[in-house]
Protein backbone atom coordinates (compact mmCIF):
# COMPACT_ATOMS: atom_id res chain seq x y z
CA UNK A 1 0.00 0.00 0.00
CA UNK A 2 1.11 3.70 -1.13
CA UNK A 3 -0.21 5.73 2.23
CA UNK A 4 0.23 5.72 5.88
CA UNK A 5 -2.51 5.00 8.38
CA UNK A 6 -2.72 8.59 10.72
CA UNK A 7 -5.30 8.45 13.29
CA UNK A 8 -7.16 11.99 12.68
CA UNK A 9 -10.61 13.89 13.92
CA UNK A 10 -13.58 13.91 11.78
CA UNK A 11 -15.79 16.83 13.17
CA UNK A 12 -19.65 17.82 14.23
CA UNK A 13 -18.46 21.14 12.13
CA UNK A 14 -16.61 22.17 9.45
CA UNK A 15 -16.74 23.18 5.58
CA UNK A 16 -20.00 22.92 4.21
CA UNK A 17 -20.21 20.82 1.24
CA UNK A 18 -21.83 20.56 -1.78
CA UNK A 19 -22.26 17.82 -4.71
CA UNK A 20 -18.80 18.53 -5.59
CA UNK A 21 -15.70 16.17 -5.96
CA UNK A 22 -12.73 17.05 -3.44
CA UNK A 23 -9.31 15.52 -3.69
CA UNK A 24 -7.67 16.11 -6.83
CA UNK A 25 -9.01 19.00 -8.92
CA UNK A 26 -11.36 17.92 -12.22
CA UNK A 27 -10.11 18.26 -15.81
CA UNK A 28 -10.88 21.33 -17.33
CA UNK A 29 -14.40 21.62 -19.69
CA UNK A 30 -13.44 20.54 -23.15
CA UNK A 31 -14.61 23.94 -24.39
CA UNK A 32 -11.66 25.64 -22.54
CA UNK A 33 -8.72 22.41 -23.85
CA UNK A 34 -9.79 21.48 -27.19
CA UNK A 35 -6.78 19.01 -26.51
CA UNK A 36 -5.23 16.79 -23.23
CA UNK A 37 -1.53 16.65 -23.05
CA UNK A 38 -0.30 13.25 -22.06
CA UNK A 39 0.24 14.45 -18.47
CA UNK A 40 -2.96 15.66 -18.16
CA UNK A 41 -4.54 12.57 -19.34
CA UNK A 42 -1.99 10.39 -17.02
CA UNK A 43 -3.48 13.03 -14.41
CA UNK A 44 -7.12 11.94 -14.89
CA UNK A 45 -6.77 8.12 -15.09
CA UNK A 46 -4.96 8.61 -11.85
CA UNK A 47 -8.25 8.95 -9.98
CA UNK A 48 -10.17 6.54 -8.02
CA UNK A 49 -13.32 7.97 -7.66
CA UNK A 50 -15.06 6.88 -4.28
CA UNK A 51 -18.90 8.61 -4.15
CA UNK A 52 -21.02 9.36 -0.79
CA UNK A 53 -24.32 9.62 0.08
CA UNK A 54 -25.13 11.47 2.82
CA UNK A 55 -28.07 13.75 4.03
CA UNK A 56 -26.49 17.29 3.77
CA UNK A 57 -29.81 19.11 3.60
CA UNK A 58 -33.37 18.76 5.61
CA UNK A 59 -33.75 17.63 9.15
CA UNK A 60 -31.10 15.24 8.99
CA UNK A 61 -28.26 17.13 7.35
CA UNK A 62 -26.53 17.58 10.93
CA UNK A 63 -25.04 14.13 10.80
CA UNK A 64 -24.73 14.17 6.99
CA UNK A 65 -22.68 17.13 7.07
CA UNK A 66 -20.37 15.13 10.02
CA UNK A 67 -20.57 12.03 8.00
CA UNK A 68 -18.73 13.86 5.17
CA UNK A 69 -16.21 15.46 7.01
CA UNK A 70 -15.41 12.39 8.53
CA UNK A 71 -15.06 10.43 5.47
CA UNK A 72 -13.48 13.98 3.46
CA UNK A 73 -10.96 14.07 6.40
CA UNK A 74 -9.27 9.81 5.58
CA UNK A 75 -9.54 11.13 1.90
CA UNK A 76 -7.19 14.07 2.98
CA UNK A 77 -4.78 12.14 4.70
CA UNK A 78 -4.34 9.17 2.79
CA UNK A 79 -4.19 12.10 -0.96
CA UNK A 80 -1.51 13.77 1.39
CA UNK A 81 -0.06 10.73 2.04
CA UNK A 82 0.48 9.67 -1.65
CA UNK A 83 -2.89 8.45 -2.63
CA UNK A 84 -3.44 4.81 -3.33
CA UNK A 85 -0.27 3.23 -4.86
CA UNK A 86 0.09 6.34 -6.77
CA UNK A 87 -3.50 7.40 -7.94
CA UNK A 88 -5.31 10.20 -5.81
CA UNK A 89 -8.90 9.92 -4.60
CA UNK A 90 -11.83 11.74 -6.02
CA UNK A 91 -13.94 12.57 -3.25
CA UNK A 92 -17.29 13.15 -4.54
CA UNK A 93 -20.34 13.78 -1.71
CA UNK A 94 -23.62 13.57 -2.77
CA UNK A 95 -26.88 14.94 -1.11
CA UNK A 96 -29.06 12.10 -0.09
CA UNK A 97 -31.54 14.91 1.32
CA UNK A 98 -33.46 13.62 4.17
CA UNK A 99 -36.83 12.44 2.59
CA UNK A 100 -36.89 8.48 0.71
CA UNK A 101 -38.35 10.13 -2.32
CA UNK A 102 -35.53 12.20 -3.09
CA UNK A 103 -33.12 10.06 -1.72
CA UNK A 104 -33.96 7.63 -4.68
CA UNK A 105 -32.50 10.01 -7.16
CA UNK A 106 -29.36 10.66 -5.17
CA UNK A 107 -28.56 7.16 -5.49
CA UNK A 108 -29.19 7.58 -9.32
CA UNK A 109 -26.69 10.24 -9.09
CA UNK A 110 -24.27 8.51 -7.45
CA UNK A 111 -24.51 5.19 -9.39
CA UNK A 112 -24.01 7.85 -12.54
CA UNK A 113 -20.51 8.96 -11.43
CA UNK A 114 -19.67 5.31 -11.94
CA UNK A 115 -17.48 5.20 -8.48
CA UNK A 116 -14.93 2.56 -7.76
CA UNK A 117 -17.60 2.20 -4.73
CA UNK A 118 -20.35 4.19 -2.57
CA UNK A 119 -20.49 4.87 0.89
CA UNK A 120 -24.01 5.66 1.83
CA UNK A 121 -27.02 5.93 1.56
CA UNK A 122 -27.54 7.10 5.39
CA UNK A 123 -30.81 6.58 5.58
CA UNK A 124 -32.57 3.12 6.24
CA UNK A 125 -35.83 4.70 4.26
CA UNK A 126 -33.65 5.42 0.98
CA UNK A 127 -31.65 1.73 1.49
CA UNK A 128 -34.67 -0.31 0.93
CA UNK A 129 -36.41 2.03 -1.28
CA UNK A 130 -32.86 1.98 -3.98
CA UNK A 131 -31.21 -0.98 -3.04
CA UNK A 132 -32.19 -2.86 -6.61
CA UNK A 133 -30.49 0.31 -8.36
CA UNK A 134 -26.71 -0.54 -7.17
CA UNK A 135 -27.76 -4.40 -7.61
CA UNK A 136 -28.25 -3.84 -11.20
CA UNK A 137 -25.26 -1.39 -11.50
CA UNK A 138 -22.89 -4.00 -9.99
CA UNK A 139 -21.28 -1.14 -7.48
CA UNK A 140 -20.44 -2.02 -3.62
CA UNK A 141 -22.10 -0.06 -1.58
CA UNK A 142 -21.28 0.54 2.05
CA UNK A 143 -24.08 1.81 3.97
CA UNK A 144 -24.99 3.52 7.33
CA UNK A 145 -29.05 2.76 8.34
CA UNK A 146 -29.83 0.59 10.94
CA UNK A 147 -32.68 -1.38 10.18
CA UNK A 148 -32.17 -4.98 10.26
CA UNK A 149 -34.03 -5.44 6.49
CA UNK A 150 -31.32 -3.48 4.74
CA UNK A 151 -29.22 -5.94 5.23
CA UNK A 152 -31.50 -9.23 4.26
CA UNK A 153 -32.63 -8.78 1.32
CA UNK A 154 -29.75 -10.65 -0.71
CA UNK A 155 -28.13 -7.90 -2.44
CA UNK A 156 -24.65 -9.27 -2.41
CA UNK A 157 -23.14 -5.12 -3.41
CA UNK A 158 -25.37 -4.10 -0.11
CA UNK A 159 -22.60 -3.98 2.82
CA UNK A 160 -23.23 -1.94 6.38
CA UNK A 161 -20.74 -0.32 8.65
CA UNK A 162 -23.60 0.20 11.69
CA UNK A 163 -25.05 -2.59 13.66
CA UNK A 164 -28.28 -4.00 13.08
CA UNK A 165 -31.72 -2.67 14.68
CA UNK A 166 -31.26 -5.99 15.84
CA UNK A 167 -28.59 -5.41 18.42
CA UNK A 168 -28.91 -1.70 19.50
CA UNK A 169 -32.23 -2.54 21.59
CA UNK A 170 -31.14 -5.36 23.81
CA UNK A 171 -28.43 -4.01 25.31
CA UNK A 172 -30.24 -1.36 26.08
CA UNK A 173 -32.65 -3.65 27.39
CA UNK A 174 -29.89 -5.36 29.60
CA UNK A 175 -28.99 -1.56 30.75
CA UNK A 176 -32.34 -0.86 31.79
CA UNK A 177 -32.98 -4.10 34.19
CA UNK A 178 -29.70 -4.56 35.26
CA UNK A 179 -28.72 -0.99 36.05
CA UNK A 180 -31.57 0.95 36.53
CA UNK A 181 -34.19 -2.20 37.72
CA UNK A 182 -36.51 -0.32 35.39
CA UNK A 183 -40.13 -2.43 35.59
CA UNK A 184 -42.74 -0.35 33.40
CA UNK A 185 -40.83 0.65 30.52
CA UNK A 186 -42.70 2.95 28.05
CA UNK A 187 -42.01 3.24 24.43
CA UNK A 188 -42.21 6.40 21.74
CA UNK A 189 -40.90 6.23 18.29
CA UNK A 190 -41.30 7.61 14.66
CA UNK A 191 -42.98 6.54 11.84
CA UNK A 192 -39.84 6.15 9.59
CA UNK A 193 -38.38 2.64 8.42
CA UNK A 194 -35.03 3.58 10.96
CA UNK A 195 -37.65 3.94 13.90
CA UNK A 196 -39.90 1.47 12.66
CA UNK A 197 -36.61 -1.18 12.94
CA UNK A 198 -35.60 0.20 16.15
CA UNK A 199 -39.31 -0.53 17.48
CA UNK A 200 -39.55 -4.36 15.99
CA UNK A 201 -36.61 -5.53 18.12
CA UNK A 202 -38.19 -3.55 21.51
CA UNK A 203 -41.33 -5.75 22.17
CA UNK A 204 -39.12 -9.03 22.26
CA UNK A 205 -35.62 -7.30 23.56
CA UNK A 206 -38.04 -6.47 27.08
CA UNK A 207 -39.46 -9.93 26.69
CA UNK A 208 -36.41 -11.08 27.39
CA UNK A 209 -36.03 -9.73 30.83
CA UNK A 210 -39.62 -9.77 31.59
CA UNK A 211 -40.74 -6.75 30.49
CA UNK A 212 -43.33 -5.27 28.58
CA UNK A 213 -44.59 -1.58 27.58
CA UNK A 214 -47.03 0.03 29.57
CA UNK A 215 -47.98 2.22 26.58
CA UNK A 216 -46.47 2.91 22.66
CA UNK A 217 -46.45 6.42 21.38
CA UNK A 218 -45.66 7.28 17.58
CA UNK A 219 -45.00 10.19 15.80
CA UNK A 220 -44.43 11.69 12.29
CA UNK A 221 -41.53 13.10 10.74
CA UNK A 222 -41.37 16.71 10.78
CA UNK A 223 -43.59 16.64 14.37
CA UNK A 224 -42.20 19.57 17.07
CA UNK A 225 -45.07 19.09 19.78
CA UNK A 226 -45.18 16.02 21.72
CA UNK A 227 -47.08 17.45 24.50
CA UNK A 228 -50.10 14.32 23.45
CA UNK A 229 -47.49 11.30 23.78
CA UNK A 230 -45.67 12.79 26.55
CA UNK A 231 -49.23 12.90 29.04
CA UNK A 232 -50.02 9.48 27.73
CA UNK A 233 -47.03 8.13 28.54
CA UNK A 234 -46.90 10.29 32.16
CA UNK A 235 -50.54 8.92 32.64
CA UNK A 236 -49.16 5.31 32.30
CA UNK A 237 -47.52 5.40 35.11
CA UNK A 238 -43.95 4.28 33.08
CA UNK A 239 -40.00 4.37 34.78
CA UNK A 240 -38.60 4.43 31.90
CA UNK A 241 -39.17 6.13 28.28
CA UNK A 242 -37.33 3.98 25.64
CA UNK A 243 -37.05 6.88 22.31
CA UNK A 244 -36.66 6.32 18.51
CA UNK A 245 -36.04 9.02 15.77
CA UNK A 246 -33.57 11.59 14.31
CA UNK A 247 -31.98 14.06 16.59
CA UNK A 248 -34.32 16.88 14.89
CA UNK A 249 -37.44 15.02 17.45
CA UNK A 250 -35.64 13.52 19.83
CA UNK A 251 -34.37 17.02 20.98
CA UNK A 252 -37.51 18.34 21.12
CA UNK A 253 -38.91 15.02 23.10
CA UNK A 254 -36.60 15.37 25.85
CA UNK A 255 -36.46 18.92 26.29
CA UNK A 256 -40.57 18.84 26.52
CA UNK A 257 -40.68 16.38 28.82
CA UNK A 258 -38.66 18.28 31.23
CA UNK A 259 -41.02 21.19 30.90
CA UNK A 260 -44.15 19.04 31.53
CA UNK A 261 -42.35 17.90 34.96
CA UNK A 262 -41.18 14.74 33.77
CA UNK A 263 -37.16 15.15 34.38
CA UNK A 264 -36.93 11.79 36.43
CA UNK A 265 -38.38 9.41 33.89
CA UNK A 266 -35.29 7.70 32.79
CA UNK A 267 -34.93 7.86 28.78
CA UNK A 268 -33.06 4.97 26.91
CA UNK A 269 -32.04 5.55 23.13
CA UNK A 270 -30.18 4.58 21.14
CA UNK A 271 -26.91 6.26 18.73
CA UNK A 272 -29.16 9.36 17.55
CA UNK A 273 -29.36 9.93 21.43
CA UNK A 274 -25.44 10.64 21.76
CA UNK A 275 -25.23 13.14 18.82
CA UNK A 276 -24.69 16.63 19.70
CA UNK A 277 -27.29 18.08 18.24
CA UNK A 278 -29.09 16.54 20.65
CA UNK A 279 -27.60 18.64 23.67
CA UNK A 280 -28.05 21.91 21.18
CA UNK A 281 -31.70 21.16 21.50
CA UNK A 282 -32.67 19.88 24.70
CA UNK A 283 -30.20 21.56 26.51
CA UNK A 284 -27.74 19.77 28.86
CA UNK A 285 -28.93 19.83 31.87
CA UNK A 286 -31.84 18.09 30.38
CA UNK A 287 -29.91 15.07 29.07
CA UNK A 288 -28.90 14.32 32.65
CA UNK A 289 -29.24 10.96 32.64
CA UNK A 290 -29.71 9.96 29.27
CA UNK A 291 -28.77 5.93 28.45
CA UNK A 292 -27.78 5.13 24.60
CA UNK A 293 -26.14 2.79 22.57
CA UNK A 294 -23.40 3.27 20.68
CA UNK A 295 -20.78 1.87 18.54
CA UNK A 296 -18.12 4.43 19.81
CA UNK A 297 -17.94 5.28 23.42
CA UNK A 298 -17.02 8.85 24.23
CA UNK A 299 -16.35 7.43 27.59
CA UNK A 300 -14.41 4.17 26.39
CA UNK A 301 -10.43 4.02 27.99
CA UNK A 302 -9.17 2.29 25.11
CA UNK A 303 -6.00 4.09 24.45
CA UNK A 304 -6.35 4.61 20.38
CA UNK A 305 -10.29 5.72 20.57
CA UNK A 306 -8.93 8.12 23.46
CA UNK A 307 -5.87 10.02 21.35
CA UNK A 308 -8.74 9.66 18.12
CA UNK A 309 -11.49 11.67 20.31
CA UNK A 310 -8.68 13.99 21.73
CA UNK A 311 -8.01 14.84 18.18
CA UNK A 312 -11.52 15.31 17.20
CA UNK A 313 -12.03 17.47 19.66
CA UNK A 314 -9.34 19.74 19.42
CA UNK A 315 -9.28 20.51 15.51
CA UNK A 316 -13.17 20.97 15.97
CA UNK A 317 -13.81 22.51 19.53
CA UNK A 318 -16.90 20.50 20.29
CA UNK A 319 -17.99 16.90 21.30
CA UNK A 320 -18.07 14.01 18.78
CA UNK A 321 -21.29 12.67 17.19
CA UNK A 322 -19.42 8.55 18.00
CA UNK A 323 -21.68 6.81 15.66
CA UNK A 324 -21.46 9.27 12.47
CA UNK A 325 -17.65 8.29 12.46
CA UNK A 326 -17.61 4.76 11.05
CA UNK A 327 -17.21 6.58 7.58
CA UNK A 328 -13.53 7.91 8.70
CA UNK A 329 -12.82 3.95 8.54
CA UNK A 330 -15.21 3.23 5.85
CA UNK A 331 -12.19 4.99 3.55
CA UNK A 332 -9.39 3.55 4.53
CA UNK A 333 -11.55 -0.02 4.22
CA UNK A 334 -11.37 0.87 0.23
CA UNK A 335 -8.49 2.38 -0.06
CA UNK A 336 -7.01 -0.92 1.20
CA UNK A 337 -8.99 -2.89 -0.83
CA UNK A 338 -8.52 -1.09 -4.06
CA UNK A 339 -4.58 -0.81 -2.93
CA UNK A 340 -4.33 -4.51 -3.48
CA UNK A 341 -7.18 -5.63 -5.91
CA UNK A 342 -7.61 -2.22 -7.87
CA UNK A 343 -10.55 -0.37 -8.85
CA UNK A 344 -13.06 -3.03 -9.69
CA UNK A 345 -15.93 -3.18 -8.79
CA UNK A 346 -16.43 -7.27 -8.31
CA UNK A 347 -13.09 -7.68 -6.99
CA UNK A 348 -14.21 -5.05 -4.34
CA UNK A 349 -17.33 -6.74 -3.62
CA UNK A 350 -15.51 -9.95 -3.10
CA UNK A 351 -13.46 -8.07 -0.76
CA UNK A 352 -15.72 -6.56 1.26
CA UNK A 353 -17.39 -9.71 1.50
CA UNK A 354 -14.67 -11.55 3.59
CA UNK A 355 -13.38 -8.40 5.49
CA UNK A 356 -11.18 -8.26 8.10
CA UNK A 357 -10.10 -5.40 9.15
CA UNK A 358 -8.96 -2.82 12.38
CA UNK A 359 -8.96 0.36 12.24
CA UNK A 360 -9.14 3.57 14.04
CA UNK A 361 -12.06 2.90 15.85
CA UNK A 362 -12.64 -0.73 15.89
CA UNK A 363 -12.47 -4.12 14.33
CA UNK A 364 -14.50 -4.82 10.89
CA UNK A 365 -15.95 -8.33 10.06
CA UNK A 366 -17.83 -8.78 7.62
CA UNK A 367 -20.55 -11.75 8.41
CA UNK A 368 -23.11 -13.80 5.63
CA UNK A 369 -25.32 -10.42 5.47
CA UNK A 370 -22.88 -8.09 4.45
CA UNK A 371 -23.08 -6.52 8.15
CA UNK A 372 -19.44 -5.29 9.05
CA UNK A 373 -19.53 -3.74 12.64
CA UNK A 374 -20.08 -6.12 15.77
CA UNK A 375 -19.38 -4.13 19.05
CA UNK A 376 -21.70 -1.99 20.57
CA UNK A 377 -22.05 -0.47 24.36
CA UNK A 378 -24.38 1.62 26.67
CA UNK A 379 -23.26 4.87 28.06
CA UNK A 380 -24.90 7.53 30.27
CA UNK A 381 -24.71 11.25 30.19
CA UNK A 382 -23.75 11.81 33.66
CA UNK A 383 -22.28 14.76 35.61
CA UNK A 384 -22.23 16.86 32.03
CA UNK A 385 -19.53 14.00 29.94
CA UNK A 386 -20.56 10.24 28.62
CA UNK A 387 -20.25 7.37 30.67
CA UNK A 388 -19.06 4.01 29.38
CA UNK A 389 -21.82 1.22 30.89
CA UNK A 390 -21.56 -1.94 29.04
CA UNK A 391 -20.16 -3.49 26.02
CA UNK A 392 -21.19 -6.50 24.20
CA UNK A 393 -19.76 -8.44 21.31
CA UNK A 394 -21.87 -10.29 18.82
CA UNK A 395 -20.64 -13.32 16.28
CA UNK A 396 -19.55 -12.94 12.97
CA UNK A 397 -22.05 -15.27 11.49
Amino acid sequence: MAFALSIAACGNTGEKVSSQPTGTSSAPAPSDTPSKTPEASKTEKEKIVIAHLAPLTGDASFQGQILVNCAKMAVDEINANGGINGAQIEYIPVDETSTTATGIEAVRKAIALNPAAVIGPNRSGTILAAEELWKEAKIPFITDGTNAQTTQKGNPYTFRIQIASTYWIPILARTAKEHYNVTKPAVIYGTNEYSKGLWDATEPALKQYGLKPVTVQTYNDGDRDFTAQLLKIKESGADALFCYGYEAEIGMILKQRVQLGMKDLLVFGERGCSSPAIEQLAGKDNIEGLVCSTTLSQGDPETGRQEFIKKYTEKYNGAISPTHTNHYDSIYILADIIGRVGSDHEKIREELAKLDYTGALGRYQADSEGNLVHTIYTQVFKDGKWNLLLQEDYPVK
